[in-house]
C-alpha cells in the first residue's frame, strides 16, 4: 500500500495533475470578463510553478494573492498586447480582402513574423509578470529574450495550443475533456521551460535576483495559510507521518493487507484533531477521488455516446433547405415506426437553417470543406436532403455513394437521378491521393462515364416533408461504416418512395 502514501511518486503525480487541472478551471473562471485575463495568466503560472517546483502551498489563496499582487501590471500589458492583437487582425483581414497573390512579399513575411512573435511574447510574458517585479519595459525585453532563447520550444507548445483549440472544435461533443486534458499538458509543460530557463537565469545572476526577491513581500507561511492543498511540499507530509508513527506500539499484523490498511489509517485518524484530519485526508484520498471521478465521469460520457450512436438508426442533415416539424417527425419516428425497430432506436435529421458550407473567400472556403468532409466521414449524417442549387456544389463521390449501389435503376427514371460528371482536373487531383470511394470500393473497378449520387424527391415526398415546393430536392447518401449501414438505407428510400 506504499503507493498510498502522500510522498509517493503516484500520489505525487495524481496530486500535481489535480491541482493543475482546478488551476486551469479557475484560471477560465477568472478569464471571463476579457480584460481579468493577463492577471487570471499571471497567477496560474504562479501557482503552477510552485506545484512542478513541489513547493505547492495550495491552489485558490495563492491564486488570489497573485492576483491582486500583479492586477495592474498584469492588466496594462493585456491591453498593450491586445492592441498588437488587433493590429495584426486588421493586418490579416486586409491580406485577405486584397488576395494573397496580390500583397508584397515583404509585407506576408513581416506580418507572419510579427504574427509569432506577438503569440509567443503573450505566452511568455505574464509568467514572467508571475516570477518577477520589474518595470514594464524591462519586462517586455526580458520576454523577447525569453522568446528568442526558448524560441523551438515555444514553438512547438504553441503548435499543441492551436491543435487542441482545433480539436475541441471539431470534437465539440468532448470539449471539456479534450481541454481539461490539453491545458494541464500545456501548463505542464511551459512551466517546465520556464522554470528550467528562470533557474538558470537566478543561477547566473543571483545577486541581481537575490536583491528583486528582497524587494518581493512574501512570506511563504501567509502564502498557505487556510488553504489544503493537494500537491503539498514531500517536507510537510513526512512530519506529519513521523507525528503519527507510533514505533513502541506493536502492530497488529491479522486480516489481510486491506483490512490492515484501513485499521492503521483509523488508528492514525483517531489522535488528530478536525482541522489536521481534514488536512490528511486531502493529503491522502482528495486527489485520488478527483482523478477517478474525472475518469468515471469520462468513460460514462464516452460509454453514453458510443450507445447513443449504436442505437442511432440514421442521421440525416439538410443544406439550403428546412424540414418542417411534421416532415421531420415522418422522416425519423415515422420510419423507425414503419421499419419495425426497436423503441430504444432512434433517427435524427438535424434542425440547421443555416447549414450552408460555401464561401465567398478562398481561405474560408477551404476550411468549410474540411468541415464538411469531417461531418461526413465521423458518421453525423449518414443522408442529406438538398436543395437542387446545393446538390452541384456538395454531391461527389468523395462524399456520397453511387446510387447504383443502393436501388434499382430499372426502377426510376434515367430524370430522377443528379449525375457527377468527373472534369480533367478533378482526375488528376483524384488521382493523387485516397479518398473515400478508394477506401470504400476497394478492390472494385469504378465504372465510367456519369455517376448518379443524389435521388430527386416527388412532389409527394416534398409535401410529407414540409419542404418549399418551388424547387426540386435531392437526397444523398454517406458511405456507410455499420455493418447494417446500407441495409438502413435501403429501407429508408423503400419508405420515402414506395419502391428501392
Amino acid at each position: 500500500m506504499n503507493i498510498l502514501k502522500p510522498d509517493s511518486p503516484v500520489m505525487d503525480f495524481i496530486s500535481t495533475i489535480a491541482d493543475l487541472i482546478i488551476l486551469n478551471l479557475l484560471f477560465i473562471i477568472c478569464s471571463i470578463p476579457i480584460v481579468t485575463f493577463g492577471a487570471a495568466y499571471s497567477a496560474k503560472y504562479y501557482v503552477a510553478m510552485k506545484i512542478i517546483r513541489g513547493e505547492g502551498t495550495g491552489v485558490f489563496i495563492p491564486f488570489f494573492k497573485s492576483f491582486k499582487r500583479n492586477f495592474k501590471q498584469s492588466t496594462i500589458v493585456w491591453i498593450i498586447m491586445l492592441v498588437a492583437i488587433a493590429l495584426i487582425v486588421l493586418d490579416w483581414r486586409w491580406i485577405i480582402y486584397s488576395g494573397w497573390a496580390e500583397t508584397p512579399l515583404l509585407y506576408k513575411i513581416g506580418i507572419i513574423v510579427f504574427s509569432i512573435f506577438v503569440f509567443l511574447m503573450t505566452i511568455a510574458i505574464f509568467p514572467t509578470i508571475a516570477r518577477y517585479e520589474m518595470k514594464t519595459t524591462e519586462l517586455f525585453k526580458a520576454a523577447l529574450i525569453f522568446v528568442i532563447i526558448k524560441f523551438i520550444p515555444l514553438i512547438l507548445i504553441a503548435a499543441l495550443m492551436i491543435g487542441s483549440v482545433i480539436a475541441c472544435l471539431w470534437y465539440a461533443q468532448w470539449f471539456p475533456l479534450i481541454y481539461v486534458f490539453c491545458s494541464t499538458t500545456i501548463t505542464y509543460f511551459l512551466c517546465i521551460v520556464f522554470i528550467k530557463q528562470f533557474d538558470k537565469l537566478e543561477k547566473s545572476q543571483a545577486e541581481k535576483l537575490k536583491a528583486l526577491k528582497e524587494s518581493v513581500e512574501y512570506d511563504p507561511e501567509l502564502d498557505a495559510a487556510g488553504n489544503i492543498s493537494l500537491a503539498s511540499s514531500k517536507k510537510e507530509v513526512k512530519e506529519l507521518e513521523k507525528e503519527l508513527e507510533k514505533p513502541d506500539a506493536e502492530k497488529d499484523k491479522s486480516g489481510n493487507k486491506v483490512t490492515r490498511f484501513f485499521r492503521e489509517e483509523k488508528q492514525k485518524l483517531a489522535g488528530l484533531t478536525a482541522k489536521q484530519k481534514a488536512g490528511y485526508l486531502a493529503q491522502y484520498y482528495l486527489p485520488g477521488t478527483i482523478m477517478v471521478l474525472l475518469l468515471a465521469g469520462a468513460v460514462t460520457w464516452y460509454g453514453i455516446d458510443i450507445y447513443k450512436s449504436n442505437m442511432r438508426v440514421l442521421g440525416g442533415g439538410q443544406i439550403n433547405c428546412q424540414v418542417s416539424d411534421e416532415g421531420r417527425k415522418y422522416a425519423t419516428d415515422g420510419f423507425l415506426s414503419w421499419g419495425g425497430y426497436n423503441k430504444a432506436r432512434t433517427a435524427l435529421l438535424a434542425d440547421n437553417k443555416d447549414m450552408d458550407f460555401t464561401s465567398e473567400f478562398e481561405y474560408e472556403q477551404k476550411y468549410l470543406e474540411v468541415a464538411f468532409r469531417a461531418s461526413i466521414v465521423t458518421g453525423q449524417y449518414d443522408y442529406m436532403i438538398m436543395r437542387e442549387d446545393a446538390v452541384y456544389a456538395y454531391s461527389t463521390p468523395d462524399y456520397f455513394q453511387d446510387m447504383r449501389q443502393l436501388v434499382n435503376m430499372e426502377n426510376f427514371s434515367e430524370d430522377d437521378f443528379y449525375y457527377y460528371e468527373e472534369t480533367d482536373e478533378e482526375k488528376a487531383k483524384s488521382s493523387q491521393g485516397i479518398s473515400l470511394r478508394d477506401i470504400f470500393n476497394m478492390g472494385e473497378e469504378e465504372e465510367e462515364g456519369p455517376v448518379p449520387l443524389a435521388l430527386k424527391l416527388s412532389d409527394e415526398i416534398e409535401q410529407k416533408l414540409g419542404l418549399d415546393e418551388q424547387y426540386d430536392y435531392y437526397i444523398a447518401f454517406a458511405y456507410s461504416t455499420k455493418a447494417s449501414g446500407n441495409n438502413d438505407y435501403l429501407k429508408f428510400i423503400e419508405y420515402l418512395f414506395g419502391k428501392c
